[in-house]
């Protein structure tokens, strides 16, 4: 059994060789220390430092590289598969009631005003989405502790600056209508809906990638609550 001075040590290790994640460090310290303890046993005059040389050589030539590169894939997939999965939810029952009713309370105010200025229109959604993203921004930063460890099962979700140019969307569009097509878009009514469907879908978009972050931040917290 290793001492609680020789896990600070394989900790360090871990660190001067690029780990710089808790979570992957807390994984790796726990493989290393199982290895050496196993060469030890086998061999009662191995020294601790060249067990731990042996067991690391183990890792190749490229030392932890690989490992740290394979983790970060797999904390990518997991985090895209939640926020797909929630995003998904919003057109099942019941939950794609509520998705048409935040399409409609988007496409209300052009339709119950009759407004025919589809610039104005293409502008008011692009400053609302804009807001929004800025609000999810300040949101998750205040709503969620930042930890004071990096982990990797944080790394790639969360990020809501990525949103700030959502308004570019509309702006594509409405671009691509008016000066690539020639479309008459103050006389089209499906322009606005269009808009309307673009705001809604990042709109679910946003929030699935805030029910996933939290989920996962939930996660984080339980298993490494010395992180934080």
């Amino acid at each position: 059994m290793l001492t609680d001075e020789q896990i600070t040590t394989l900790d360090s290790f871990c660190q001067k060789k690029g780990v710089h994640y808790y979570d992957l460090r807390q994984e790796l310290v726990d493989h290393l220390a199982e290895g050496i303890e196993g060469r030890i046993a086998a061999d009662p005059k191995t020294d601790f430092k060249t067990a731990l040389q042996q067991v690391y050589s183990g890792f190749g030539i490229t030392g932890f590289s690989n490992v740290i590169r394979q983790r970060e894939e797999a904390s990518c997939k997991r985090a895209r598969k939640k926020e797909r999965q929630y995003f998904k939810a919003y057109f099942t029952f019941p939950k794609i009631a509520l998705s048409l009713l935040l399409f409609l309370l988007l496409s209300a105010p052009v339709a119950l005003f009759k407004i025919r200025d589809a610039a104005a229109v293409y502008k008011a959604y692009c400053i609302f989405l804009f807001a929004f993203a800025l609000f999810a921004i300040i949101f998750v930063s205040i709503r969620f502790k930042r930890p004071v460890q990096k982990l990797l099962l944080l790394k790639h979700t969360g990020s809501f600056t990525v949103f700030v140019g959502l308004f570019q969307v509309p702006n594509l569009y409405f671009n691509l209508a008016v000066n690539g097509f020639d479309i008459d878009v103050n006389h089209t009514p499906w322009f606005n809906l269009a808009m309307a469907a673009f705001c809604t879908l990042a709109i679910l978009f946003t929030l699935a990638r805030y029910h996933a972050y939290r989920a996962i931040y939930a996660d984080a917290r339980r298993q490494y609550p010395l992180a934080f």
